[in-house]
């Protein structure tokens, strides 16, 4: 029996990757590889997002990173400077970034491509500056600390294997919630906004409506990302929610490919393990440093845009598909020529 709307969310793929989460921390138990693994799982609700906005929608952000810090400094002040529990926060952590996606996508309803782009870069230079200049709020530049850790049924959700659970039981949540949308009618109508705004809007799509709604959802999602990310470091600073980090968010996207909620999972994954890789060979040869990353982040990005322009994940899949439909094509050829030979 096929639900009507989500037959098409491939529940034995989210089943196997479910099951891969779940037996990760048994296979690898350093817990240097445990942590980085919990930063993809962060890092990939806001790809996942951005690959909505980018791949479905067709719009450009540079300012994923503002929505992140917003939600990561919102549940901050709550809990740290007000008393809140982290999971009254949470709600505000997703309402307040949706919020402010809401009023910019309102006041610039009429931007789309690199403006909206342009647009989106000069908020996150806005919400960076506000951080680390508002001190009577956020502490500046030195840091906000003594976020209190999460509380589950009386139990301390720790770092380690705990806080990876939770953050890929939310990434898992997150990924069904978009593979639902993007093969709805609302998915639909997204990706003709993708391919021709002009002829959807002549075949009456609300082409504004759909374009806001999925860039507050990709907002909601950088918040609640941030929201996870504070409560996971305790500590946050202006420095993690800069103009890298929205490059950073961009390379996972463009490298798994946008046109897939799978691609941006994938190209996060992909990312935090050039990361190790960069880090470990850090180890070894010091000249190295971090900055040498960010090199990486551009080489991998020009790359892909150059040779692989859909992304990794819609490639290697076609090619997976077509090496299997023509296989399935030779098969009866040859048996006909045998049915041949024996006659």
């Amino acid at each position: 029996m096929k639900l009507h709307g989500v037959q098409q969310t491939k529940w034995m793929g989210v089943l196997i990757f479910a099951l891969t989460i779940l037996g990760f921390p048994f296979v690898v138990t350093q817990s240097f590889y445990l942590t980085q693994a919990t930063f993809a799982g962060i890092y990939a609700i806001i790809a996942i997002g951005l690959g909505l906005l980018m791949g479905y929608a067709g719009q450009i952000s540079l300012g994923q990173a503002a929505f992140y810090g917003v939600g990561a400094y919102t549940t901050s002040v709550l809990t740290a400077t007000m008393g809140w529990s982290p999971w009254i926060s949470l709600p505000f952590a997703l309402l307040i970034p949706g919020l402010l996606a809401f009023i910019m996508g309102y006041t610039m309803s009429r931007l789309s491509g690199y403006y909206l782009a342009m647009a989106t870069l000069s908020l996150g230079i806005i919400v960076h500056t506000l951080l680390v200049e508002w001190r009577g709020v956020t502490k500046g530049a030195s840091g906000f600390y003594g976020i209190p850790q999460l509380n589950l049924f009386g139990y301390t959700v720790n770092q380690g294997i705990p806080y990876y659970y939770l953050v890929w039981f939310f990434v898992i949540i997150v990924l069904i919630l978009s593979l639902n949308i993007v093969h709805s009618r609302v998915g639909r109508a997204l990706r003709s906004i993708h391919d021709s705004e002009i002829a959807s809007s002549s075949m009456g799509v609300n082409t504004g409506k759909y374009k806001m709604q999925v860039f507050i959802l990709s907002a909601m999602f950088a918040g609640l990302a941030g929201w996870l990310f504070a409560h996971m470091s305790y500590s946050i600073s202006p420095s993690a929610f800069t103009f890298d980090a929205s490059i950073l968010f961009l390379a996972m996207v463009v490298l798994g490919g946008s046109g897939s909620v799978w691609g941006a999972l994938i190209g996060t994954i992909l990312i935090r393990i050039v990361g190790i890789i960069v880090h470990m060979l850090g180890e070894q040869f010091p000249f190295i440093t971090s900055d040498f990353e960010h090199v990486i982040y551009g080489l991998i990005l020009m790359l892909v845009v150059i040779f692989v322009p859909r992304g990794l994940f819609p490639t290697v899949a076609d090619w997976i598909q077509s090496t299997l439909s023509k296989k399935s094509n030779e098969k009866p050829g040859i048996k006909l020529r045998a049915k041949r030979e024996v006659s």
